[in-house]
């Protein structure tokens, strides 16, 4: 009977295996097949992409303070170099108005329900009012020396602007309805305010005042009482932002370049991180739970809020040097680029990605 090399090979490979266990000896193991290598996850998009820009004509020198007209899809700001407040169509990506005769302009607000732009002039102490729709000017007030930021509470139907130096730094209230200085100012420890915010749910405005040491200071809009909340050997805080439902004022310093959180019911810090040098403003994205940083050095920091004490930088985002304001506006940020040799001055918009 023939029988095949093949079985004989098998029968003679099997005893010798049974012979290796018998002896306590393992058995060789056919190799394993190697598993596939994993397929890559999703790339995570930047949390900033840079999806407009839109020329600024015939605008020199510093870009300050921006606002929006929602309604009509309006940007405007003041192009304090150029001694002019500029307006932007984000629909179609131009300039539609140019606001003429301003001295400095720094801080710009529409007003909501009264179709006015109020605008802060720190050239001749003066606020200007114009109309919304014609952009005809209704009225100049006389205010005091560097009117500045311009902020709106919706509860009282004012509009609040800082202003002031050396000794006579105040927030003055206006009432849009009449165009008129109203009520007393609310003194500051005497140096010029910068940034400031309006709680909703209560009466306190926190301001941002870099002359008066490394503070914070707290007006009370009722009685006037001020309160100062340490930055522990920060200066120059100029931009500020306000997370009211969870109780947090985040506040960018210059010297050095830091972010600190503050807890608005004791006024202590919780965190302070490293951020971008020569910021002038911040926005908080509550949807998100992240802080957006635009500096001079020429990038915006992103930060995640993991919760109201735990924060983290998750990305820098380049713009150019010397961009340094802006305005968070719908899923977007605009911010404002000065013009740079044969470049001229742009508005940036970067959008969220889903």
């Amino acid at each position: 009977m023939k029988i095949s090399v093949v079985v004989l090979g098998s029968v003679f490979l099997g005893l010798s295996m049974a012979g290796l266990a018998m002896r306590g000896i393992a058995a060789p193991q056919p190799a394993a097949t190697p598993a596939p290598p994993a397929a890559p996850g999703p790339r995570e998009l930047p949390p900033l992409q840079l999806v407009q820009r839109i020329p600024v004509p015939d605008v020199s020198g510093r870009i300050d303070h921006f606002t929006v007209f929602p309604k009509a899809r309006l940007l405007i700001f003041s192009a304090l170099g150029n001694n002019t407040v500029e307006i932007a169509n984000t629909f179609d990506g131009r300039i539609v108005q140019r606001l003429k005769g301003l001295r400095e302009p720094q801080g710009a607000l529409y007003v909501p329900g009264f179709d006015k732009i109020v605008v802060a002039n720190a050239g001749n102490r003066t606020v200007s009012i114009f109309d919304a729709k014609t952009f005809a000017l209704r009225k100049t007030i006389e205010l005091g020396d560097d009117p500045d930021n311009v902020r709106w509470d919706e509860a009282s139907k004012r509009v609040f602007v800082g202003y002031g130096e050396d000794g006579t730094g105040a927030v003055a209230a206006i009432d849009p309805a009449t165009e008129t200085h109203v009520g007393k100012d609310l003194k500051t420890g005497g140096g010029h305010p910068e940034s400031f915010q309006l709680e909703k749910k209560g009466s306190r405005i926190f301001v941002n005042v870099p002359a008066d040491a490394d503070s914070v200071e707290v007006l009370d809009r009722k009685d006037g009482k001020l309160t100062k909340w340490s930055l522990n050997g920060a200066k120059a805080n100029f931009p500020m932002a306000l997370d009211e439902d969870n109780h947090r004022l985040f506040v960018v310093t210059r010297r050095p370049p830091l972010l600190i959180v503050l807890d608005t019911d004791t006024g202590k810090e919780v965190a302070r991180l490293p951020t971008v040098a020569a910021s002038d403003d911040l926005y908080y994205d509550a949807e998100r739970k992240r802080i957006y940083v635009i500096g001079g050095e020429g990038f915006i920091r992103v930060y995640q809020q993991n919760d109201a004490n735990r924060y983290q930088v998750k990305a820098d985002i380049p713009t150019t040097v010397g961009t340094r304001t802006g305005v968070f506006f719908g899923n977007n940020l605009y911010v404002g680029v000065p013009a740079a040799g044969s470049e001229p001055a742009q508005l940036w918009a970067y959008a969220i990605p889903d």
